[in-house]
């Protein structure tokens, strides 16, 4: 029979062994809800921007207007005289939006004339959202009902504040941002790799969501962000 000091010599160390692990499995579960949570935040931010992008011909000043809008519960925190200053920080900071659809190669094959497309009494090029079913392109592999949707993706980098979990996150963030560059033109990479720069020194964590709607509204491509707020693949 073990001497009774001895049996609470064994218990301690094995409580010493089991309570980081204990601890760390914790703080990963409050990390894991509060990165759930914000993805359902993100999901609906970034429906609003497509909805509101289809109805502004897929720009992107509208689009973030629509993220400013999906976005502002997730501050709740904040007192509500910052909450929409603080939202509009993260957004221009740390999202970045990916135009998935119209490409660039549907405006080359598509787009035409359009007067005071945005009020401004200009005229633009863009893609029509008429009679769609009446107008192709024999030279072109898509339709213009294809070009006719609208596609983003939205990459938000959340900033973790769980202790300890922070370090690890973020690390396995940056290694599946780096996955997702590939999908990029080679024209928007010094957008990317600021992006991930930013999230990397942010210690931060990319939640990635992705809305499809039907324009409602002539596209056009937006030469004013492309390649710099916004990418256009």
């Amino acid at each position: 029979m073990k001497p009774r000091s001895t049996e609470h010599g064994q218990a301690m160390v094995e409580f010493l062994i089991i309570i980081p692990v204990l601890i760390i499995l914790i703080f990963g579960a409050v990390q894991a809800a509060l990165i759930y949570s914000t993805k359902n935040g993100l999901n609906y931010a970034t429906f609003q921007a497509a909805r509101i992008g289809s109805m502004n011909s897929a720009q992107y000043s509208d689009m973030r207007r629509g993220l400013l809008r999906g976005m502002y519960p997730m501050f709740s925190q904040f007192p509500e005289n910052e909450r929409m200053e603080r939202t509009a920080l993260e957004v221009d900071n740390f999202v970045l939006i990916t135009r998935v659809s119209p490409s660039t190669a549907m405006f080359a094959d598509y787009e035409e004339d359009h007067e005071d497309l945005l009020g401004d009494g200009e005229t633009r090029l863009a893609i029509r959202n008429s009679n769609l079913m009446y107008h192709r392109n024999d030279d072109s592999d898509l339709s213009l009902q294809d070009a006719n949707l609208l596609k983003i993706r939205v990459q938000y980098c959340m900033r973790l504040i769980v202790p300890m979990v922070e370090h690890l996150l973020s690390s396995a963030s940056a290694f599946n941002h780096r996955q997702t560059v590939a999908s990029f033109r080679e024209v928007s990479r010094e957008t990317t790799s600021e992006y991930e720069a930013v999230c990397r020194g942010r210690r931060g964590f990319v939640v990635t969501s992705e809305a499809t709607v039907r324009m409602q509204s002539p596209a056009s491509y937006d030469e004013d962000y492309c390649g710099n707020r916004m990418l256009c693949p």
